[in-house]
Formats: structure tokens, sequence, C-alpha cells
């Protein structure tokens, strides 16, 4: 299976903060849309970084409340480890156990086109085995 099944299944809504927003305002941001992650995204609408709930817990951890006025852009991931719908989940499972990763936006030709999660992935996974199993038990019953 590839990157751009599970964004088929799941859509290719992207849900993205400012730079210049505050922690305080990610973070609800994070809370009202269910997520643990947000892509960063700037004027001109390029792809500046992530922000995690972990970005956001350990800022507060290191400057308490204070830390809720400062901005996506002094907290985030500028780094990006990013995919392809092209991608195989096998592939991306593997980045992100390996990186440690639980979010990975997805360019396809440097045009961003969605989000996966780990839980996406594993799903992905998980769906793949129970089709393997349920054609091997076909497989079998059609010699008895």
């Amino acid at each position: 299976m590839h990157v751009a099944a599970i964004l088929t299944r799941k859509g290719h809504q992207i849900r993205s903060v400012a730079p210049t927003d505050s922690l305080g305002d990610v973070a609800k941001h994070l809370a009202e849309h269910h997520i643990g992650a947000t892509l960063v995204i700037d004027d001109s609408g390029v792809l500046a970084g992530i922000l995690s709930e972990r970005d956001i817990v350990r800022a507060v951890a290191q400057d308490g409340a204070a830390a809720l006025s400062r901005s996506a852009a002094d907290v985030m991931t500028r780094e990006l480890v990013t995919g392809a719908p092209t991608d195989t989940v096998a592939t991306m499972m593997a980045v992100m156990t390996e990186r440690r990763i639980r979010h990975v936006p997805i360019l396809d030709q440097n045009r961003l086109v969605g989000v996966i999660s780990i839980g996406d992935v594993v799903k992905a996974r998980i769906d793949d085995a129970e089709l393997e199993v349920e054609s091997l038990r076909g497989f079998v019953s059609s010699f008895s």
C-alpha cells in the first residue's frame, strides 16, 4: 500500500497555524481539531515547520505558563521529514520509527497534499494484514 491510499481514505484536509500564532492559540487549535500536531505555514503559503503537543509541553516545562505567549515559530520543528504519495506504508513506518516522529507532511512535486500520522500508518498495515488473512482463508477453503 502507498501513502496515496491513506490520503484517499482519510482525506487531504490540512490543519495549519501561522508562525506568529501563540503557543496558547496553537494548543487550542490542537484540542479543537483533536490532533496531535499541526503544520506551520507562513503568509506566502510555504510550509515552515511542524508543531506538536510534545513541543508545547517541552516549552511549558522550560518556561512555565509564559511559554504559552511564545510564537509557533519559536518552538516549531523546522527541519522536516517529508514523504510522497508514492512512498510505501512500510517505508513510512520505518522512517517514523527510526526518526521517532509521529506526523509526516506529504509533498507531491513540492506541493503539500496532506499529513499522515503513525496511527494512519499502523491502521494501513493492519488493514493490509487482515486482507491478506482473508485472501488466504478463501484460498484454503477453496480446497475443502
